[in-house]
């Protein structure tokens, strides 16, 4: 099976960096996000911003949440962002700015394995 992630931060620093570190991912533009998520199957893992991720429709955010790792690199406070998208397993957290060492710890989980459902 193959593992598919897309990040999609709207900084295009970020993108690059991501890219790097994630060679295998696609990226893809932010404006192009919501029909992604629409039409195609969702990706095992997302690299989103949080400004991003609160843009998006609740329609398309339980979609993504739901069915998708998800590694939100924001800038926003996390007093500012709502605890009902930032909880739970599937859902990590990145403050920018971010260490390169705190990235690289944020990537390994976005790729490691999902765990067994049992």
């Amino acid at each position: 099976m193959r593992w598919t992630i897309w990040v999609t931060d709207r900084e295009p620093s970020i993108r690059l960096l991501l890219r790097e570190l994630l060679p295998d991912a696609e990226v893809v533009a932010p404006e192009a996000l919501p029909r992604r998520i629409l039409t195609g199957p969702l990706p095992d893992g997302i690299v989103i911003d949080g400004t991003q991720l609160l843009a998006l429709s609740p329609a398309d955010r339980d979609r993504l949440l739901g069915g998708s790792r998800v590694l939100i690199c924001t800038g926003l406070s996390l007093t500012s962002v709502p605890m009902s998208l930032v909880a739970g397993p599937g859902v990590t957290v990145l403050a920018k700015p971010f260490s390169m060492d705190d990235l690289e710890v944020a990537v390994e989980w976005l790729r490691a394995p999902l765990p067994s459902v049992r």
